[in-house]
């Protein structure tokens, strides 16, 4: 791979000078496009489920990608060599194959060594096989346990290679050449046999015991660079909670020389050195995770820990799962020491991409750290406090490698995208300022955004890091705001155009925001709420209208009363510039409105703010009864005709501008609704009934206006404002302007099933309550939304609508349910006679259902409506025994002038009684005018009423008060009574009490002509019947008092209630002076009599 710069091709040339990130320290840029065989690979992978591994080789020049199948090696030109990975037998997609290049120097192309998580090991001795399908190739097993499992395999020189496993155990592969061929083999770690030495002779208790390796799982191993008079090299290795040290003599032997626990040292470090890390060790969670080699006894271990969710943290953002550090450790021949520990500018969390296991790089023996993750590699300086990363802007990124050049400041990132070139400044690193670099830090992150993070091929992204310095993101905001406000050329392109470099400059102003709002941390940076644009503005105003928005600015609102004032006295003078007037007011009062309410929605995303944030100045109750009146003021000009062709041009412009007036008025009425409904205003006690009366006035304005449009021409303004305000009602009345039915003929039918579509119940609710408030319910059942009709019914109890519906659905029996509850309240007679008729014949049309044995008819139901429908025969009885009054009244007489003559002839016993005379003739005229009695009503007409030739009529009542389902028992016990106490005064007893010279049959063939006889003759055949139902002469003698009387009739006056009372009063005394008792024991006794 050329490290050099120089381009292969020319698409390399174009892009070798694309930068994707520059700060004082690093420059990263584009440095070669992949294969296409590798693109193609990548981008129909899924990280998660599809695992691919890769490294960068300065060393060689090359790369390498591998899957699990297929190992590509390549460099920065097109050219690939593919080979077939060994064959692992674990069934896991995410076990990748470990690789190595092996160098041969410049005069050829290296060869390649691939190791299978179970140990089979592939040697191919040049890469150029792999353009030839890469078939001819060594291959050997390493004895590994069942369960043993490959982690690492690490280039130690050209001829050797280290593999690690997963019991703790170390292989060392050797590469030997002979006979122009080369050969590998394989030999595990050992201890060095004992030679013909003098240790040999010496006993053994004088030697030093050697150390027993304990087995575990190797996460990393790091080579030390061999001294210049040593026998071998030092490998270090990390195997689960320690440190182990293996000394590789040059002859090939081992000798393992340090095995240290060092967790709990470290988990003591990293709690003195982030107050975040728990104290407690479970909860802690330490895990080493790579170590490299700095020096002679001096390590960096990278490690991780489990971060903590601050529940009471104000931070948005996913928390951490894993908090990374640096951790630099010195070992000497008696114990390891952990010399310092500091953060990693990054932390995993659950948006950090598919799983990588992180890895170490040193630039420059260590002066600059680098730690690949699966989308960043995290930079951090040895000597200063200096720290960086680059970051994959997309989620189906990730990077696969980093190599770094020995002896340069430069290294290669290999991404599943592209190949990016990093060079380092390694002085500004050293010069890197703890105080002020923060805040520099954060404005190079910043300016950067602006510069490069637009740029669509930029594979990178700019964030901040984690656990970011409030102070210094704060300086850092407004040093960059400063230079952009001084038009730096480094952040603002030149322009001689003043307008477009202001609007240059705000536009950098509102990505700075946006770009701190989208990391989260705009609750960390004071950021002042006015944009610094308009304060520059203000500072280079000098006309008349640049002062004013210096320093009136603030004032614009008051002008709008003030525009309400020129239009009033222009209607008050009937001016003949009052469609002017009227026009060049709106267009100042919306241009003020519409610009605050737009800039105000703009900078709240900017600035990240929830609203409402304060009272605001555009949606005060003056302000809204301005946009109010315009829009009375300009409908009644736009409707208002006129002969003037000058003033209907100016209307046409009036016409124009209502869907604008209409929408801010909403907008202003929102507005203050969303104010008055924040806990912000809570603490002013006026605040919720002035939200009352404001709902409730756009509840009642809102229609109005929309009709308003829609008669003027602007009807899908109309549709549009009452979708985004949702008022279903409004859409509902809107859609049925016009033809309702069929409704195939509704120029809206498509609007409507759209509405339904989209909105479904909330539509079709306001939609069926219109059809049935506007009486087309032949619409509303004609419209094909049965699903919907159904749950409208189900949810709302409209019986006299859904009985309708269940006879067309077959469910007859929900039908009569609905039509006997509906005919108990109704009002008209022939409606209550239609609707038990029809609910009558739904009731037995359940008989000729499939089920019906599972499910028989209700006799009980049944009998309500044959008592329903005998209620309905003698209001028809009884009326036409009223109307006989009048076959001999001459001419065409008045309904008042008919009750006086029915009341006359029907009722002539009243004329004591006077209250109770006029309540008779009330009920009389409802009768005349085809109403429907209540069942007391009626049993007062057939109680007060002449029943000389009808003393039948009392028993009827009683009947009536009997079956009614509805009358209280206290007040239906006060009915009973009150239609005895009438039987009993009915007829003259006195009369028919003197028995002198009459025989004792002719005395029974009078009482057998009473009403009282009649009565308990028909009341006598009565089985379970209610309280009262015969009620004696002592029962019949108590009235009710006016808290009863008031009940019954509501609506009454004081004086009627007391009437009724006295009228009561009068008949009770009637009854008293006729002394019944005995009469009536008598009277029971002859109806037993004739009964048997």
């Amino acid at each position: 791979m050329d490290l050099d710069g120089n381009p292969d091709t020319q698409e390399r040339h174009t892009k070798a000078e694309t930068i994707f990130a520059k700060s004082e320290q690093l420059t990263a840029t584009f440095y070669a496009q992949l294969p296409v065989e590798v693109r193609q690979a990548l981008k129909a992978a899924d990280f998660y489920r599809d695992a691919f591994s890769g490294d960068v080789d300065p060393l060689t020049g090359f790369a390498i990608v591998a899957s699990v199948e297929t190992c590509f090696a390549l460099t920065g030109t097109p050219t690939c060599y593919i080979f077939l990975c060994p064959v692992s037998d674990i069934n896991d997609p995410m076990a990748t194959p470990f690789h190595a290049l092996v160098p041969y120097g410049s005069s050829r192309e290296p060869g390649l060594i691939v190791s299978s998580p179970t140990g089979e090991v592939r040697f191919w001795d040049g890469l150029g096989m792999g353009l030839a399908g890469g078939d001819n190739f060594l291959v050997m097993s390493l004895d590994l346990e069942r369960e043993e499992r490959v982690t690492t395999l690490t280039r130690a020189d050209p001829q050797t290679y280290i593999v690690s496993t997963s019991m703790g155990r170390l292989f060392r592969l050797i590469l030997t050449a002979s006979g122009g061929s080369h050969h590998l083999t394989a030999h595990v770690f050992s201890h060095p046999r004992a030679s013909m030495s003098i240790s040999r002779l010496i006993p053994s208790f004088w030697s030093v015991p050697s150390i027993q390796p304990e087995p575990g799982n190797i996460n990393a191993i790091a080579l030390a660079e061999p001294g210049t008079d040593s026998q071998g090299r030092a490998l270090w290795a990390i195997i689960n909670r320690r440190i182990q040290k293996w000394n590789l003599s040059f002859e090939g032997w081992q000798e393992l020389v340090v095995d240290t626990d060092i967790m709990d040292d470290t988990r003591q470090a990293i709690r003195n050195a982030f107050a975040s890390a728990s104290p407690d060790d479970i909860e802690l969670d330490l895990e080493f995770v790579d170590l490299k080699v700095e020096g002679d006894g001096k390590l960096v271990l990278l490690v991780s820990y489990a971060g903590q969710d601050e529940e009471a943290s104000m931070d948005f953002g996913p928390h951490p799962r894993r908090i990374y550090a640096i951790a630099h450790l010195l070992c000497t021949p008696d114990t390891f020491e952990v010399l310092n520990v500091r953060g990693v500018p990054y932390q995993s969390t659950s948006s950090s991409g598919a799983p990588l296991h992180p890895r170490l790089q040193l630039v420059m023996n260590g002066e600059l750290i680098v730690i690949q993750f699966g989308d960043a590699v995290a930079l951090c300086a040895r000597d200063t406090v200096y720290m960086d990363r680059l970051e994959l802007k997309s989620a189906t990124d990730r990077t696969l490698g980093v190599g770094v050049v020995d002896g340069e400041s430069e290294l290669l990132v290999l991404t599943a995208t592209t190949m990016v070139k990093a060079y380092f400044e390694l002085d500004r690193v050293s010069q890197f300022n703890s105080e002020s670099g923060r805040a520099t830090l954060m404005v190079s992150i910043m300016t950067q955004a602006i510069l490069y993070g637009s740029n669509p091929e930029n594979p990178l992204q700019f964030s901040f890091p984690p656990e970011i310095d409030e102070e210094a993101l704060m300086s850092g905001a407004q040093q960059l705001s400063q230079a952009i406000l001084r038009s730096d050329s480094e952040v603002v392109r030149p322009s001689h155009d003043l307008q477009a470099q202001i609007s240059g400059r705000k536009e950098r102003l509102s990505f700075l925001i946006k770009f701190i709002n989208d990391n989260a941390v705009l609750t960390k940076a004071n950021v002042p709420k006015e944009p610094a644009v308009a304060r520059y503005r203000r500072r280079e105003a000098e006309d008349c209208v640049r002062s004013f928005l210096k320093s009136g600015v603030e004032a614009i609102g008051g002008l709008i009363p003030c525009v309400l004032d020129v239009v009033r006295r222009s209607l008050h003078a009937h001016s003949q510039n009052l469609s002017e007037d009227i026009c060049e007011s709106n267009r100042i009062v919306l241009t003020i409105l519409q610009s605050a309410i737009s800039y105000r929605i703009y900078n709240s995303g900017v600035y990240g703010i929830e609203l409402p944030l304060l009272d605001p100045w555009s949606s005060q109750p003056n302000i809204i009864e301005v946009v109010f009146e315009l829009v009375i003021a300009t409908t009644k000009v736009v409707e208002t005709p006129s002969p003037d062709a000058e003033s209907t041009q100016t209307r046409v412009q009036l016409r124009e501008q209502l869907p604008e007036l209409a929408s801010t008025l909403f907008t202003c009425i929102q507005e203050r609704l969303r104010w008055l409904e924040s806990p912000l205003s809570a603490s002013d006690p006026r605040s919720e009934r002035e939200r009352y009366d404001l709902a409730q006035k756009f509840h009642q304005v809102r229609p109005e206006v929309l009709e308003t449009l829609r008669r003027n021409g602007h009807a899908n303004a109309a549709f549009r404002l009452a979708e985004e305000y949702r008022d279903f009602r409004s859409l509902a009345s809107l859609c049925n302007k016009e033809t309702v039915y069929p409704p195939e003929d509704n120029p809206n039918a498509t609007r409507i099933q759209a509405y339904v579509e989209q909105f479904k119940e909330e539509f079709t609710t306001e939609l069926y309550h219109w059809y049935i408030e506007h009486g087309e319910l032949r619409a509303m059942f004609a419209a094909g939304h049965d699903e919907f009709l159904d749950a409208f019914l189900s949810d709302n109890s409209i019986p006299a609508v859904s009985w309708i519906h269940d006879v067309y659905k077959g469910r007859y029996e929900l039908a009569s349910e609905a039509l006997l509850s509906e005919a108990d309240h109704a009002s008209e007679l022939v409606s209550k006679h239609l609707m038990l008729s029809i609910g009558k014949l739904a009731h037995l049309a359940q008989l000729h259902e499939v089920q019906e044995v599972q499910n028989p008819i209700s006799q009980k139901t049944l009998d309500s409506f044959h008592d329903g429908l005998d209620f309905v025969s003698v209001h028809e009885t009884i009326l036409d025994d009223l109307k006989s009054a009048l076959v001999n009244v001459r001419g065409k007489q008045s309904l008042e002038a008919q009750v006086d003559v029915i009341a006359r002839a029907k009722a002539s016993q009243l004329s004591d009684r006077r209250i109770l005379q006029q309540i008779f003739k009330q009920l009389v005229r409802q009768l005349l005018q085809g109403k429907a009695l209540s069942p007391e009503d009626l049993a007062d007409v057939l109680s007060l009423k002449d029943n000389a030739d009808s003393p039948g009529d009392y028993a009827t009542a009683l009947q009536i008060l009997s079956r009614a389902r509805n009358i209280p028992s206290a007040r239906r016990l006060s009915a009973f009574r009150t239609v005895w106490r009438r039987i009993y005064i009915h007829d003259d007893w006195n009369v028919l009490r003197q028995t002198a010279n009459v025989p004792d049959a002719e005395l029974n063939m009078r009482f057998r002509n009473t009403a009282l006889y009649a009565a308990l003759q028909a009341t006598s055949r009565a089985h379970s019947t209610p309280k009262g139902y015969i009620s004696t002469p002592v029962e019949a003698l108590e009235v009710p008092d006016q808290s009863e009387i008031a009940l019954r009739w509501p609506g009454i006056s004081p004086d009627e209630v007391e009437g009724i009372e006295q009228d009561y009063l009068l008949e009770s005394k009637y009854l008293a002076d006729l002394e019944m008792d005995s009469t009536f024991e008598s009277m029971v006794g002859l109806v037993k009599e004739d009964a048997t």
